[in-house]
Parts: structure tokens; C-alpha cells; sequence
């Protein structure tokens, strides 16, 4: 009878502590998302089908929608919601776990000059013609090739 008690309160402990890792991060990420899709997209389903659609040409289609949206929530999120006012248990919860994508550098860039002020410039977003737009093929020159060619003597 003992060791039956036992293997219940151990199932039951696991099954908390599951639902604390997991169950938690995907309530959190329900609620969440649609309160920042209220704030972010104002203007409804177009908005965010523009903003997707921006983000695809960034990242040269690598990623699905729902990838892209998390990153653009949670990036956005952290910089329109001032974390020392009361913000919602869910939200600050969902904006506090890492994106689930990760993007390289010159994406991240691109990101960044392209959403600074959304959703103020949303007339403004720069859309790239092609990903090659975002590589940046001449390398910087670290040295000058005039004083290196002198010889010293």
C-alpha cells in the first residue's frame, strides 16, 4: 500500500514539474500572443500578412510563419511594453524565454533597420528587393594600403 502511495505523489511530482517547463510556456505563449498581436497589428490580418511577408524576404523564406511571428513578437514585445509597469503575468512570462529562431548577423541588422520605429513608420518599412541586398559583398578596409606600401627606413 506504501509503495503505491509513493509512486503516485512520484508521478504526480513529475507531472508538475512538467507542467511548470512546458505546460506554463504554452499557456503563456497562447495568451500572450494574442495581446501582442492587438498592440503590434492595429490594423488587423494585412498588417501582420505585410510584416510576414517583410520578414520572408529578410530571411530568404528559411523559416515558417509561426517561427517568424514568435521572433517578431517577442523583439518587438520587449520594446513596446515597459516591464516596470504592471504587465500581464503571460506576457512578461512569454517575452522572457529565448526566440525560437535564431537569425545571423546581417538578418539581425536588416531586422533592426527595418522595424526600429514600428509600429509609428509602419509606411515606412523598408522591404529588400533580395536577400543579396542585405550581403554585404565589399569587405571594410582595416589598414591603409599608402602607408603600408612606403618602406621605412
Amino acid at each position: 500500500m506504501m509503495t503505491y502511495f509513493l509512486i503516485v505523489i512520484a508521478a504526480t511530482a513529475g507531472l508538475m514539474i512538467w507542467f511548470w517547463k512546458k505546460g506554463v510556456l504554452l499557456i503563456a505563449e497562447n495568451k500572450a500572443t494574442r495581446d501582442l498581436e492587438r498592440h503590434l497589428f492595429p490594423n488587423g490580418e494585412e498588417q501582420k500578412k505585410n510584416v510576414l511577408e517583410t520578414m520572408a524576404k529578410i530571411t530568404g523564406k528559411r523559416f515558417s510563419e509561426s517561427l517568424m511571428l514568435d521572433y517578431f513578437l517577442k523583439i518587438k514585445g520587449l520594446q513596446i511594453i515597459n516591464m516596470n509597469d504592471p504587465v500581464d503575468f503571460w506576457t512578461k512570462k512569454y517575452l522572457m524565454t529565448p526566440t525560437k529562431m535564431k537569425l545571423n548577423y546581417f538578418e539581425q541588422v536588416k531586422f533592426y533597420e527595418t522595424f526600429l520605429n514600428y509600429p509609428d513608420d509602419i509606411d515606412k518599412i523598408i522591404i529588400p528587393s533580395t536577400t543579396k541586398d542585405m550581403e554585404n559583398t565589399e569587405q571594410p578596409k582595416l589598414f591603409n594600403e599608402e602607408a603600408l606600401s612606403k618602406k621605412f627606413a
